[in-house]
């Protein structure tokens, strides 16, 4: 009879064969998520500290033309100077709550957002 497959393979090589594509597999997705992260993240420019507060810049700036197609005079430093007093003493999803609970929101093309998100949506679309 011929030799069995078991009996053919050494046990140490092939667990660490297997251990070594796992550690690559586990690496490979870290790096891969955290450099999603950061993409998305990364803000700067005259307006980054604001702007960091935003999750992902990329859909915060398609919400933010559609607010901008809806306003005739948008003054980015006007609205970034407002933006930091009111997020001087709370943070962004504070504010966001307030808001909705106050029924402080815009409605923008079917979205109905609170004030503060759409002015830092906008803010994300004008920002050079």
């Amino acid at each position: 009879m011929s030799e069995s497959w078991k009996a053919s393979v050494a046990r140490r090589p092939l667990l660490a064969a297997l251990g070594g594509l796992a550690g690559i597999g586990i690496v490979g997705s870290a790096v891969y998520e955290v450099s999603g992260l950061m993409g998305t993240r990364a803000a700067h420019g005259p307006y980054g500290d604001l702007l960091a507060n935003l999750g992902d810049m990329n859909n915060a700036t398609v919400v933010g033309k559609a607010v901008l197609a809806g306003e005739s005079s948008f003054q980015p430093a006007k609205v970034a100077e407002s933006l930091r007093r009111t997020l001087r003493d709370r943070t962004l999803s504070d504010v966001l709550v307030a808001e909705a609970v106050q029924n402080r929101v815009v409605e923008t093309q079917g979205w109905v957002l609170p004030e503060t998100l759409t002015r830092l949506c906008a803010l994300a679309a004008a920002a050079p």
